[in-house]
């Protein structure tokens, strides 16, 4: 079992945990779960992310080497800047989704905590005679999330920065809490304005208490409720939208790929789909006329045909019914096409929703 550096002060606010990510205890809930799930949409809610993988890059060719194995632009990030990216097979199917931070004097990747070590070995194994380093972080770096339309308030005091509100998704800066280095990093993961502060383990504490004492009625945030917030903002994540058969256009990552750029692992796959063709699938959501989230890997129907399978299910309390994230085939893809899902209820009706939900 692993245990993030803020697992004792969870405990003491009296969260119920779960086993979520390959072995990581979390807080699922710290009170009602829709009533977190409302903080983040109408307020603020602070949740500790610190079981994502992270990697560091340094070393003079760190740019120039990452750039030419995964799917966006490294070489063409300034200082501060950052994208989203993902690392492929030759088949440009995806090994990681990779969140690229470019910093003053390294570039750290978030990824997935189920994948991070297998995203490490792969990069790991291109480095020949580049003055490249790669290492894994996530022991020694956590992540704390500020999410909701009253986040930049809340963060602006924090770090004495303007401006945040206007910051690009994925771009940082770098403040200070505690005397302690806060890398700041534009987010839009849930579907609201928010902010992921990187800092130390050792800093963690520190941080999450004076943010929590910094502004009245700062709830934090568990896991259900983030799901819920992420699969109404139609935001795949690694182990349910995104695996090892999926190549990213289905997914419709577009923005996780720079067209314009030359050669990458899997380029040539992703860019034949692109140009030459088209998916055979796509990423849709669909609301559900029912009481209950449906299963993963549920079989989705139209008429007598099987035409794809639910990937992640929730309760919206923003929509007041059940809503999934699923993959369904070309012919259902367009908004309002009607489905119908297996359960344990018999088959149920669905609506097709082109993503995000909210």
């Amino acid at each position: 079992m692993k245990y993030t550096s803020l697992y004792e002060i969870h405990r003491e606010l009296g969260a119920t945990f779960a086993e979520k990510h390959n072995g990581w205890q979390l807080p699922v809930h710290f009170s009602d779960t829709v009533d977190e799930h409302n903080a983040v949409r109408r307020d603020v809610g602070i949740a500790d992310l610190s079981y994502l993988g992270i990697l560091k890059l340094t070393g003079e060719d760190r740019a120039k080497y990452l750039h030419r194995l995964i799917s966006n632009d490294v070489e063409g990030l300034s200082v501060g800047e950052g994208n989203y990216a993902t690392l492929l097979t030759n088949r440009g199917k995806i090994i990681a989704d990779l969140r690229v931070y470019n910093l003053k004097d390294e570039i750290l990747i978030s990824t997935a905590p189920e994948n991070c070590e297998v995203a490490f070995a792969e990069l790991d194994k291109y480095i020949i005679a580049d003055d490249v380093e790669i290492s894994i972080e996530t022991d020694k770096v956590g992540v704390i999330a500020v999410y909701g339309p009253k986040s930049p308030e809340l963060v602006s005091t924090l770090l004495n920065a303007d401006a945040l509100i206007s910051l690009t998704e994925h771009h940082s800066i770098v403040g200070e809490v505690n005397s302690e280095k806060i890398v700041c990093i534009k987010s839009h993961i849930v579907g609201e304005c928010g902010f992921h502060l990187y800092a130390n383990t050792d800093a963690l504490v520190g941080l999450w208490e004076k943010l929590i004492a910094s502004r009245s009625q700062v709830l934090p945030i568990g896991w259900d409720a983030l799901e819920a917030l992420r699969i109404e903002a139609g935001t795949p994540r690694f182990g349910t939208e995104l695996t090892d058969a999926v190549i990213p256009l289905e997914a419709e990552l577009e923005d996780a790929i720079d067209f314009e750029k030359g050669c990458y692992i899997g380029q040539e796959i992703v860019a034949r789909m692109k140009y030459r063709g088209h998916p055979n699938r796509l990423l849709r959501g669909i609301a559900i006329e029912s009481e209950h989230p449906l299963q993963q890997n549920s079989r989705i129907f139209n008429g007598e045909k099987d035409v794809g399978w639910v990937t992640s299910s929730t309760f919206s309390p923003t929509i007041g019914k059940p809503i999934a994230l699923c993959y369904v085939r070309m012919a259902v893809t367009d908004e309002g096409s009607q489905v119908q899902i297996e359960s344990s209820d018999g088959l149920l009706n669905g609506t097709v929703v082109e993503l995000p939900f909210i």
